[in-house]
């Protein structure tokens, strides 16, 4: 009996120990458990932060992006409208540059018929000339007498 009695001591001494050991690894899993959940949260929270700095940013680069349309926009309507003037600035010059010059060729073209007209003036003299004189006029007598 007194071996039964160690016996019995001896597994009830190794439950013991084996609740104590059971009951530490409990507590370690849940002091395991609670850092885990503390890092979730911890990770969560910067997930979060994220999004919103993400969303911020998107909402600044659309901001942006409309900006620049709206100013593209702007500058296509007002080098459309240089443009514009520009074009009816060349027409009105070239207009005025082209009745100028109309102008000038009439001018040219009158003075050339002047030209020959004047031309055609000495011709008919020297046919006058070749065709033989009809009157000559004598010269006045010359006299080397003094007056």
């Amino acid at each position: 009996m007194l071996a039964a009695g160690v016996v019995a001591i001896m597994l009830s001494a190794g439950c013991e120990e084996q609740q104590q050991s059971s009951t530490k690894m409990s507590r370690l899993i849940a002091a395991e458990n609670i850092q885990l959940k503390k890092d979730l949260q911890l990770r969560d929270s910067e997930i979060e932060k994220l999004k919103k700095q993400y969303d911020n940013e998107l909402k600044e680069q659309k901001e942006l992006l409309e900006k620049c349309q709206e100013e593209q926009k702007a500058l296509s309507e007002q080098l459309a409208g240089k443009f514009e003037v520009q074009i009816n600035e060349i027409f009105r010059t070239l207009t005025e540059e082209t009745g100028k010059l109309r102008e000038e060729n009439g001018n040219l073209k009158l003075q050339i018929e002047k030209l020959k007209a004047e031309l055609e003036k000495p011709e008919a003299q020297i046919e006058e000339f070749e065709a033989g004189p009809e009157e000559q006029q004598e010269p006045a007598e010359r006299t080397d007498e003094p007056l």
